[in-house]
């Protein structure tokens, strides 16, 4: 791989990434309006940090934010060192891919507040996968 390329890659990778990301923040602005309007309407307060109608909406960004800086680090450390393969392309491409699937279950099933979430296993676990290929690739690369 050349560097230019791999780091073409990488920035493909992150700039799909971010726009999922920013899906997230979105489906939150959605959520916190929605309710805040229906508060309005029934003369009620609404306090979106202590609201449980805006747990999966946060749940949701708290999910993206607590996995991107490891996804992120594995890919542009690949990149920066020209060793983002086809195999790690591809396994990166697929993690994008699942979180996009989580987005989608997630707002479909919510999150379960004693984490047992099995609609979310569908994504969850196989995105443990690709994360955990990355880091074998990346420790490989940086230290052997």
């Amino acid at each position: 791989m050349s560097e230019n390329s791999d780091i073409r890659k990488a920035a493909q990778i992150t700039v799909v990434f971010t726009f999922l990301y920013s899906l997230t923040l979105v489906n939150t602005v959605y959520h916190k309006k929605k309710y805040l309007r229906q508060a309005r309407q029934a003369k009620k307060t609404f306090d979106r940090y202590s609201s449980p109608f805006m747990h999966n909406a946060d749940r949701l960004v708290g999910n993206f934010l607590e996995w991107s800086p490891i996804f992120m680090a594995l890919i542009w450390s690949l990149a920066a060192t020209s060793n983002l393969s086809n195999a790690s392309t591809k396994v990166a491409w697929t993690y994008v891919a699942l979180r996009a699937l989580y987005i989608v279950l997630e707002i479909r099933y919510g999150v379960a507040s004693n984490g047992l979430n099995k609609p979310l296993w569908v994504s969850t676990f196989p995105s443990y996968i690709c994360l955990n290929y990355l880091l074998v690739q990346a420790v490989r690369t940086l230290f052997f």
